[in-house]
């Protein structure tokens, strides 16, 4: 996912949501002293104090990183079980999963067998994070791009893969241009 340069962006706060056929997130104020999150794998609401100033000096840095960190901890209840329903599904193998908060790419399949996954796939449909396993799977047997790697990709996914590749990376750019908080999410900001 190739990430453009900062601009003002709208700020999260209560009106900011995450949902996807694979997850959802909101944000409530609840009397409470302190942020906490309540919820299942599939939904989750982060409850903040009443009256926070999301617009204070330095609280959307940190706000972002306690999302991050939700994200992550979803990421790694969520994503096991599909690693390993595709590559019991398809017979193709890795040796462990790694949950990364990684902006330069969705995922990554090591020469030792190792699949990194971005914690931001949560931010996108299930068929996003299911091509996104495929692929890495499909390194399992071809560590390339080659003609090969992509008609197995497609066989595994039932369709031309490109596009679906193509409209993850469309969709971080409409992000930016529409100044969409998830943007700064994914890009570390």
């Amino acid at each position: 996912m190739a990430l453009l340069l900062p601009k003002p962006f709208r700020p999260i706060d209560l009106s900011f949501t995450i949902q996807t056929d694979l997850f959802c997130l909101d944000i409530q104020e609840a009397d409470t002293r302190h942020f906490c999150c309540k919820g299942d794998e599939t939904h989750l609401t982060v409850f903040c104090p009443r009256h926070t100033c999301f617009t204070a000096p330095n609280f959307q840095p940190w706000f972002r990183n306690v999302l991050r960190e939700v994200l992550r901890r979803e990421a790694r209840v969520l994503f096991p079980a599909r690693v390993a329903m595709w590559s019991q599904r398809t017979g193709l193998t890795y040796k462990r999963l790694s949950i990364k908060k990684t902006s330069s790419k969705w995922g990554s399949y090591s020469s030792l067998g190792n699949i990194n996954l971005s914690l931001y796939l949560l931010l996108l449909p299930a068929r996003c994070l299911d091509y996104t396993i495929c692929h890495e799977l499909c390194h399992s047997r071809e560590m390339n791009h080659s003609p090969r790697f992509w008609s197995l990709l497609t066989q595994m996914l039932g369709q031309d893969p490109k596009p679906i590749g193509k409209a993850m990376n469309e969709q971080v750019r409409t992000w930016y241009q529409e100044e969409d908080p998830r943007y700064l999410l994914i890009s570390n900001l």
